[in-house]
């Protein structure tokens, strides 16, 4: 079982009653993350729209899960850079896709991206640090 699923997380944990409950699944030999999400009503900002805010946490989260399963170190977001390319519409799904750019010791660098109708409508790029003391 993974030790992450049982968090507090409004993205991936399972004991936030009001989170999203993203569970995303580790492919090794393709050295990502994925996660297929249905965003509702609850979570749009303009009508039918997904919300920049939750479209900026999916890729955060994403970026966050393939640098815990290729590297083992716990880390935090330092620096986070999103391209919004096109509007994310509610009630339809979404591919959310992470990937490892750089791991050294003292800094981590990711992508993710978001499709929708197989075409990528958000994309970014985290620079993460490792986080002493957050889980051990």
């Amino acid at each position: 079982m993974d030790e992450w699923q049982n968090n507090p997380c409004f993205i991936c944990g399972n004991q936030n009653d009001q989170g999203m409950h993203v569970h995303f699944t580790y492919l090794p030999q393709e050295h990502l993350v994925q996660a297929e999400v249905v965003v509702t009503e609850s979570w749009q900002g303009f009508k039918g729209i997904v919300h920049g805010g939750i479209i900026a946490g999916l890729l955060d989260d994403a970026m966050w899960h393939i640098l815990w399963n290729e590297t083992h170190v716990v880390s935090m977001t330092a620096d986070l850079r999103v391209r919004y390319r096109k509007p994310l519409y509610i009630n339809t799904p979404l591919l959310v896709i992470g990937k490892l750019v750089e791991s050294t010791r003292r800094l981590m660098r990711a992508q993710a991206f978001i499709e929708q109708n197989q075409e990528v409508m958000a994309s970014s790029e985290g620079t993460f640090l490792p986080a002493k003391g957050l889980h051990e």
